[in-house]
């Protein structure tokens, strides 16, 4: 029996879940399926990969009508306290031999879980922090400016 079957699931709702995963499944359908899209990327996050691990993400979750929620744990991970690009919606934690992606054993995803978990308040603050930062001021808020685009149009209609 296949040891290595389970991932660490990341919410948009900030929590964190062990995913059983049948490992006869490709890789890609079983984050697919839990992040809830078509496109995955892969993230390379610096905490996750000194321990070889990766995050699968929506590669399209910024584009989609309605919006993902901003993923506190990921986005921390991601570092987007430095840079401002957040990661929005599910992520799944994963791990990698080289061109090669793995999924976990059982004490291997609790023990991620639980860092997850541990850091999960920390990560919260960091973004919100993060984006409080980057707020404009109230002054150059109330004024106007100038439309940057035009609409485009031929006969009455826009494209």
């Amino acid at each position: 029996m296949d040891e290595k079957r389970y991932a660490v699931l990341l919410t948009e709702t900030q929590d964190v879940k062990i995913m059983s995963c049948n490992s006869g499944k490709d890789i890609f359908d079983i984050g697919r399926e839990a992040i809830g899209c078509d496109w995955i990327e892969l993230v390379e996050a610096e905490p996750l990969a000194k321990d070889r691990l990766l995050m699968m993400i929506d590669e399209e979750g910024k584009l989609k009508p309605g919006g993902a929620l901003i993923n506190a744990i990921a986005s921390a991970l991601y570092g987007t306290e430095q840079h401002g690009d957040p990661i929005m919606g599910n992520a799944v934690i994963v791990r990698t031999t080289g061109e090669n992606l793995e999924l976990l054993t059982s004490g291997e995803a609790e023990q991620l879980a639980v860092r997850m978990e541990a850091v999960r308040d920390s990560a919260l603050q960091k973004i919100a922090e993060a984006f409080a930062r980057r707020s404009t001021p109230k002054h150059e808020r109330s004024m106007p400016s100038p439309p940057r685009r035009q609409p485009c149009r031929k006969d009455n209609l826009e494209r």
